[in-house]
């Protein structure tokens, strides 16, 4: 045992001790022809499985739209073959199909039902608008129109007043043009007439911005509400200035009123009307706005009665 050497110390080189334990970590790469190789194969192996995969995707998704253009769009059974339209109004079948642009050789699930609504409701005449499919091949299209009740006539905007293609209003003062059928049935409406009023005072579609042809309106629908002969209903209203109208009735006669208590003209009116109609006399012109003393002119000149018997004469020494 003497005879073995003894062994020389040798110096260790410091060691980093990470924290929680006598670890090191030794990061290596390997650059390999062969490496790179594998992980190219295995990228393209990848690759061509997403491929196929989305492929297939595709084939299902072609599949289904071929089915459906088949079973729904393509299907003779299930084309378009009425249209029930249902309004109001007087909107017709051949304008309705021409503002929606519906393809009357179209399947039914071909038409769009909401670009048919929005196209109809952006007239002005068009209150709302509903439209549904009813299989097998009909188109529902139920119409809410604008009922109108004057015309409006204004040279200054080239409103006509009475006149097919001239601006109409309904009750709440909402103005649309007149086109299509609706002349038939607002041909002989009266007319509101305005000489003077801002650009912008009517909008179609919505309520006018004029208060005198508003009170105008007014006028026209308490005559329409109260018991009026219809010679005496107005033709036309004429706004003179902001505090006063003329209302030509279509006998021809006239009658002056005011922007405002069109209730209590309107009373004393029939009641003038009525008593000249019983004692046979033709009005031109009656003064609405005074409460009392009302003028009245009448039409011709004042004629003088003559009595039918020679009068008695009688000697004054007999009374």
């Amino acid at each position: 045992m003497a005879s073995l050497k003894q062994r020389r110390k040798t110096t260790r080189s410091p060691r980093t001790v990470s924290r929680g334990g006598d670890l090191q970590k030794l990061h290596i790469t390997v650059h390999s022809p062969r490496i790179v190789m594998f992980q190219v194969l295995s990228g393209l192996v990848k690759g061509v499985k997403y491929a196929v995969l989305l492929a297939m995707v595709g084939l299902i998704g072609v599949g289904g739209y071929k089915g459906v253009q088949h079973l729904f769009i393509g299907n003779e059974k299930y084309r378009l073959q009425e249209i029930d339209l249902q309004t109001n109004g007087q909107l017709s079948h051949t304008r309705v199909v021409d503002i929606a642009s519906i393809d009357l050789n179209a399947s039914i699930f071909a038409v769009d039902t909401g670009s048919v609504r929005e196209s109809l409701e952006e007239l002005p005449e068009v209150v709302d608008c509903q439209v549904e499919r009813r299989l097998p091949g009909t188109l529902r299209i139920r119409l809410t129109e604008r009922v109108p009740v004057v015309w409006i006539e204004c040279a200054e905007l080239g409103f006509p007043g009475r006149s097919n293609g001239g601006i109409l209003a309904d009750k709440e003062g909402i103005t649309f043009p007149c086109e299509g059928a609706l002349w038939d049935s607002a041909r002989d409406l009266p007319v509101i007439v305005v000489t003077v009023t801002p650009s912008d005072a009517f909008q179609h579609g919505s309520p006018m911005k004029h208060l005198e042809v508003m009170r105008a309106l007014h006028l026209v629908q308490a005559f329409d509400a109260g018991d009026v002969r219809a010679e005496w209903l107005p033709e036309r209203v004429v706004l003179i200035n902001d505090y006063s109208m003329e209302a030509i009735c279509n006998d021809g006669s006239r009658a002056t009123f005011g922007m405002y208590d069109h209730d209590r003209q309107l009373t004393d009116f029939l009641t003038i009307r009525e008593h000249t109609h019983k004692t046979q006399r033709e009005v031109k012109h009656v003064n609405l706005i005074p409460k009392k003393n009302i003028p009245v002119k009448f039409a011709g000149d004042p004629v003088l009665v003559r009595p039918q018997r020679q009068p008695v004469a009688v000697n004054p020494r007999e009374r």
